[in-house]
């Protein structure tokens, strides 16, 4: 039986919108640093300039004594009341639900044009309802220290999304939508982002198997869920055909001492797979036969492991036919910008023959080196590579200036604390934007760890347009891959749903932040939900509470790469969240992030922020031009290859996911995973794949982006041509340059999922003749001879 709930005290939608902005201005505030530094002095003075905001930024991330938790008043986690107590998860799910039931009651009774009128809007705020629970449930379960909090997010979780696959099998709610759909004088009183949410939620209901006939339904609910069982049970369960690989000492001539230290000449060494000593030897044994040995080993899955892979594969080729389609990759690719697995497949040929020259180049750097080494060396096997691109990096090393790579790396890290790497991003934000991140003190209670610092976003008209929660520092048991999170993404409030809430004596949505002000797209000055966001990444948590966190390059990297996801959740500024932000079509919700990883090395940007941590000297102009020779060093080295590689894995992907699976079914035939994967691998590849290897068991992806893998390198391949187009590649100011921000602000940002995106893309490149606008294998196909750009290595 559900609890009781006691209603939270009623304010007037009108006083709300006062205090929001009074609050919001106040926040806006920026903080004089005092001389001791701490976070508590610094915050204790306040001063509208940007430089002690950039001060705060910096020690409230450098400075690990810092606490951003001064302010004496309690809070629930991420400032929801409800969420005082593990308890307060019941509460939440459970009001949430509620009013989720009005909205289905009101959708299922609508009977005339003004109700039908109202259902994509409704519809929405039922998503939207769903989402805060789910979205925010599903975070804190995974990442908050307290295991009773764990449960309680756990089970809010399930409660929710249980409901929520109730509600996508309601037939009622399908029905009155589409009637909504295919009523002309409904219809037409919508606008384009009503129209878009309609076809979506149509398209969901679809691909929930709704118009199903019952017993096909429960067919199709059944497959749903063992597709998600076995899925899960594929990327946690993968495992190797052996665990290790047992050599003799004659056998790892080369291989770091180390290793072999207190071994007899006779002794056999059993190496554990996929590990530093597995790794050591691709690298450094001059035996060939060594090499290839673990690399086999390496990437061969247990048969097991396979037979999990073939039968999600199988599966959801079943789910696809049940449903209308040919195969997978059709279900999956229908709302994307690719439209087809044929307009993909055009694509990923198309970067690689793009990519080609490139690949070809590297190999012949390195099959001279083989010549040099071994006799009869004329081919490059896929075992020699990590081999002899350590000893190209030796040879360049001894023939180069005396300063390691190790060795300037390890100096650069003194230039990039996490504290400025922050206040740069800031910085930019400001300059292409006009926004900027400012510290706020956080409630008791508001947040699961102290590490977590909370920043809120602010225009240069100091509107409160975001709140973001970092928690930026390694941590045991704390998840390592980093990630952003929209835990509540950004809406317009309708006028009804005020009113709604003062008839109800109810908190105006439900006490979330809002800010009265006008919306990005159609000018209209409305009451809009604030986007909370989350940053979760695992850099080095400093020994020494008052030494900074200092990152590498690739940190850096990643740092900025997620700030793009945020940036896009920040600026996307649609009426309703089913589009807002990075929900988008999944083929273009890496272009924000991807785009952002050009900004990070860019030297313009790098000198707004880059001080060494002690001294505050800007890092040398020598120390940014060896930092882009080497990276541009390692691309040239070794970046067509690892393109290649994610080239092999999208076709591959593209591959299982076509008609073969379906095929072998009808005719009682066996899909065969690894045949395909040496055809796929063999066919694009520049190398040979050995024929025993079976590494597509270990291509996690394929669960969790089945279909859909090629959105890294499309999307990549993308940001490549903007960054040279719209930014001018960096060159004269371009990467901090306003014109091009808010060009691309306006083009694609502001719009989130609420416009086609092949029209955001040309509308920003201002090129292509319409063939980008008209999207279709033509759109995909001038994307693929753009190439990628270069890399950077961990």
């Amino acid at each position: 039986m559900h609890q009781v709930l006691r209603r939270a005290p009623w304010t007037c939608a009108r006083c709300i919108r006062t205090a929001k902005r009074h609050e919001s201005s106040i926040a806006a505030s920026a903080i004089v640093p005092s001389q001791d530094n701490t976070f508590e002095q610094v915050y204790a003075q306040s001063s509208p300039s940007r430089q002690s905001d950039n001060a705060l930024l910096r020690e409230l991330f450098n400075n690990k004594s810092a606490t951003s938790t001064l302010n004496r008043m309690t809070s629930g986690l991420l400032g929801n009341n409800l969420l005082t107590s593990p308890q307060g998860f019941q509460k939440f799910a459970e009001v949430s639900v509620a009013q989720c039931k009005r909205l289905v009651d009101r959708t299922l009774a609508a009977s005339t044009p003004e109700e039908y009128r109202a259902i994509p809007r409704d519809l929405d705020r039922l998503s939207d309802l769903l989402c805060r629970v789910i979205d925010l449930s599903d975070f804190i379960r995974n990442i908050h220290p307290s295991e009773d909090v764990v449960a309680a997010a756990t089970a809010s979780y399930s409660l929710t999304y249980q409901y929520m696959n109730e509600l996508n099998t309601t037939i009622g709610l399908n029905q009155q939508l589409k009637k909504a759909w295919d009523t002309p004088e409904v219809r037409e009183q919508w606008n384009e982002e009503e129209k878009m949410v309609a076809q979506l939620l149509i398209k969901d209901f679809a691909k929930s198997g709704i118009d199903l006939p019952d017993q096909q339904r429960q067919e199709f609910v059944s497959l749903s869920n063992e597709i998600a069982q076995i899925g899960t049970d594929f990327t946690n369960q993968m495992e190797h055909a052996k665990e290790h690989v047992t050599l003799s000492i004659a056998q790892l001539n080369g291989v770091d001492p180390t290793l072999l230290q207190g071994r007899r000449p006779h002794d056999k060494v059993s190496v554990p797979v996929h590990s530093p000593p597995s790794n050591d030897i691709l690298k450094s044994a001059n035996n060939s036969s060594t090499r290839k040995a673990v690399y086999v080993a390496e990437r061969t899955a247990s048969k097991r492991t396979i037979a999990r892979l073939e039968q999600l594969l199988t599966t959801r080729a079943k789910l696809a036919r049940l449903t209308g389609y040919a195969n997978y990759a059709q279900l999956a690719l229908g709302d994307k910008m690719a439209k087809s697995p044929e307009a993909v497949v055009n694509f990923l040929e198309s970067l690689n023959r793009s990519n080609k020259p490139q690949v070809q180049s590297e190999l012949k750097a390195l099959l001279d080196i083989k010549r040099e080494t071994q006799a009869g060396g004329e081919t490059i096997d896929p075992w020699d590579h990590a081999y002899l691109v350590n000893k190209l990096k030796q040879r360049q090393v001894q023939q180069g200036p005396r300063t390691s790579k190790s060795r300037l790396h390890s100096n650069a890290k003194s230039y990039f604390a996490l504290g400025h790497v922050m206040q740069g991003l800031s910085g930019l934000f400001e300059s292409l934007y006009g926004v900027r991140l400012v510290p706020r003190e956080t409630a008791k209670g508001e947040i699961w760890h102290p590490d977590v610092r909370r920043l809120d976003v602010y225009t240069d008209k100091q509107e409160h347009i975001a709140t973001m929660y970092c928690d930026l520092f390694s941590r045991p048991s704390k998840p390592r891959n980093p990630a952003h999170f929209t835990l509540l993404c950004s809406r317009e409030i309708s006028e009804e749903e005020i009113r709604e809430c003062e008839e109800r004596n109810e908190p105006l949505n439900n006490e979330m932040p809002t800010l009265l002000g006008a919306n990005a797209i159609s000018g209209k000055t409305a009451h809009h939900q604030i986007p909370i966001i989350a940053l979760v990444c695992a850099f080095p948590n400093p020994d020494r509470v008052r030494d900074p966190s200092l990152l590498s390059l690739f940190s850096v990297n990643t740092l900025f790469h997620e700030m793009g996801h945020a940036i896009h959740s920040i600026l996307g500024r649609t009426s309703l969240q089913s589009i807002a932000g990075t929900r988008c079509a999944t083929d273009f919700a890496e272009l924000p992030s991807m785009l952002m990883e050009h900004f990070a090395t860019d030297p313009t940007v790098l000198k707004m922020f880059a001080r060494h941590w002690e001294t505050g000297a800007v890092i040398p102009d020598e120390m940014i031009d060896a930092l882009t020779k080497e990276r541009l060093k390692g691309a040239a080295m070794t970046g067509g290859w690892e393109n290649e590689s994610q080239i092999l894995m999208s076709l591959l992907d593209q591959t299982y996911h076509s008609n073969g699976p379906i095929e072998d079914i009808s005719r009682g035939r066996y899909y065969d995973s690894t045949a395909v994967y040496h055809q796929v691998w063999n066919k694009y590849g520049s190398v040979q794949e050995p024929a025993s290897t079976a590494w597509q068991g270990f291509f996690g992806h394929l669960h969790t982006y089945g279909a859909m893998y090629y959105a890294y390198a499309f999307d990549k391949a993308i940001a490549w041509q903007v960054w040279r187009s719209v930014f001018r590649g960096g060159e004269d100011g371009g990467a901090i340059d306003r014109v091009a921000g808010e060009r691309l602000k306006q083009e694609v940002l502001r719009f989130g999922g609420g416009k086609d995106p092949w029209l955001c893309l040309e509308g920003l490149l201002g090129e292509g003749k319409g063939v980008l606008a008209e999207g279709g294998e033509a759109a995909m196909l001038e994307v693929g001879k753009w190439g990628v750009g270069a890399t950077i290595e961990a």
